[in-house]
């Protein structure tokens, strides 16, 4: 992990996926169990970061060489600070190839529970929500091949 003015220093990091929600990855930040900071974002982040500078904001990942092998720079922002920790891309992709034998990227999108989703969404919650959500569905762009 490298944090601005400090040395870089070795953390404990663990990803994890829950295929009831296969958007998302999580990334627990120290060990378990112990004071950690769990984040929350698109798995596709890991994906395209490996090939190109990808995110906006709070998460952003880009491909970069450590000690000549190819690795991800994942960059995590938040009022309190900013870190960034260095993951061997082999690592990463090893990751990503275990969620996607889990779910698929081009199935993501038909295992969300669009209803529960889209439930804050002005005209989409309650009882009419669901048949908008599901009727809208099929008009979404898959974004797993974008």
């Amino acid at each position: 992990m490298i944090t601005e003015g400090e040395p870089a220093r070795p953390v404990h990091l663990t990803f994890g996926f829950d295929a009831a929600d296969p958007i998302a990855v999580t990334l627990t930040v120290g060990a378990t169990g112990a004071e950690s900071i769990v984040w929350r974002f698109a798995r596709r982040l890991l994906a395209d970061g490996a090939r190109r500078p990808v995110g906006l904001g709070d998460v952003r990942v880009r491909p970069i060489v450590l000690r000549g092998q190819p690795a991800l720079a994942l960059c995590l922002s938040s009022p309190s600070g900013t870190a960034e920790f260095e993951l061997p891309a082999r690592d990463v992709a090893a990751f990503l190839w275990r969620t996607y034998a889990m779910v698929a990227a081009d199935a993501e999108s038909g295992l969300i529970d669009w209803s529960s989703e889209l439930r804050f969404v002005p005209g989409m919650g309650a009882a009419g929500g669901h048949r908008r959500a599901r009727a809208r569905h099929g008009a979404w762009p898959h974004h797993a091949g974008a």
